[in-house]
């Protein structure tokens, strides 16, 4: 029983809620259908339809002139008659009067009646402060306007300001016996001086701090993408650039990567023929072409990369969010720059060219997944 009541008194106050928008053209089906289960917000309902009709019944009368004077002056001081020339005339007013030409102003005074009075008013009111007669301030005005000048800085001596644009580069190295000579005669820009002096020798005397793993992987990958470490170094310089890893498996597949690389990245010169004279006069012209990239070793190679980057997805999951982001980045340019020089490669097998970037891309590839597994050894 109190449940249903409830329910009755909610429903009465959504009536009343909603039915001023009701009466109002708002299709509502509640109002009605409610109105017919409740007889108070029934007979509510009709005392209202009968109210709005009677209202509408009522002969149209002309509002008196007070109220149409009322009406007019609200709407005056909200703006509601004013011209699009009159609202820009107020607007570049004050620019004008502050000597900026402005030929609208000028024009639309003489067009427009209130705003040529308005402009006539504003011009001899300026002419009047012109005319008045020159006062001298107090001392305590002048005493409030020198402090709040000398705060600024307008009264510091020539001197000073050159001691305060040098400083920095003194403070970098730079030889300037000026700064020297003029801490010493100047006692504010003496303190200066030793204050910042301090600060850096007390910025020097802090320990060094080793950054963590993930600082370092982070600067590094965006060296690499920056493109600070240039053309990769190849040959036994590259190969004796690397870090040894401390860990079994990423230093038996880099043992594999020196031998294969270094094979690799040999000039062509250093490729002998193992053959007599007439053997390789007879050879075929591809086969010495194979010889200056020979596709078991890029097979090696390839195998030496997937390796390590096997290793480096059994462990990806207990990096670093933000150190496993970084290397997917660079795996991904890499791997997108292998796919390119193996399609070169099938489409111009001769190619050295394009031989020698994929050799570098799976070089490049093999070192970033070291690094990976380095620093997740740590």
């Amino acid at each position: 029983m109190a449940e249903g009541r409830f329910k009755f008194v909610a429903e009465c106050a959504r009536f009343n809620g909603e039915v001023a928008a009701y009466l109002d053209g708002e299709a509502n089906p509640f109002v009605p259908s409610h109105s017919r289960e409740c007889a108070p917000c029934r007979a509510l309902l009709g005392d209202l339809q009968s109210i709005l009709q009677a209202a509408r019944e009522l002969p149209l009368e002309e509002p008196s002139r007070a109220v149409w004077s009322n009406v007019r002056a609200r709407l005056g001081a909200e703006g509601a008659f004013i011209r699009p020339a009159c609202l820009r005339f107020a607007e570049e007013l004050a620019a004008y009067l502050e000597g900026e030409a402005r030929p609208f102003v000028v024009s639309h005074s003489q067009d427009c009646t209130s705003c040529g009075a308005a402009l006539a008013d504003v011009q001899l009111v300026c002419q009047a402060a012109h005319d008045l007669p020159q006062e001298e301030p107090s001392t305590v005005v002048w005493a409030n306007v020198r402090a709040q000048l000398d705060a600024e800085g307008v009264f510091r001596m020539a001197p000073c300001r050159q001691f305060a644009a040098a400083l920095a580069a003194y403070l970098e190295g730079e030889a300037n016996p000026f700064i020297a000579s003029h801490a010493r005669e100047c006692m504010a820009c003496g303190a200066a001086l030793a204050d910042l002096q301090s600060i850096r020798q007390a910025a020097r005397d802090l320990p060094m701090e080793e950054p963590s793993p993930v600082v370092w992987a982070n600067v590094r990958a965006q060296l690499e993408a920056g493109g600070a470490f240039g053309t990769p170094v190849r040959g036994w310089r590259q190969i004796l650039a690397w870090r040894w890893v401390p860990q079994a498996v990423p230093l038996g597949v880099l043992a594999a990567l020196i031998l294969v690389g270094s094979i690799l990245t040999l000039p062509s010169a250093g490729v002998q023929w193992r053959g007599s004279a007439e053997e390789m006069a007879s050879a075929p012209p591809v086969a010495q072409t194979a010889s200056l990239a020979p596709l078991e070793e890029d097979s090696t190679l390839a195998r030496v990369a997937t390796d390590l980057e096997r290793s480096f997805r059994a462990n990806e999951a207990s990096m670093a969010p933000d150190l496993k982001a970084t290397y997917e980045k660079s795996l991904v340019s890499l791997d997108g720059s292998i796919e390119e020089c193996l399609d070169s490669l099938r489409r111009e097998p001769r190619n050295a060219l394009a031989h020698e970037y994929l050799v570098t891309a799976y070089t490049r590839k093999a070192e970033i997944l070291s690094s990976a597994l380095e620093f997740d050894g740590r």
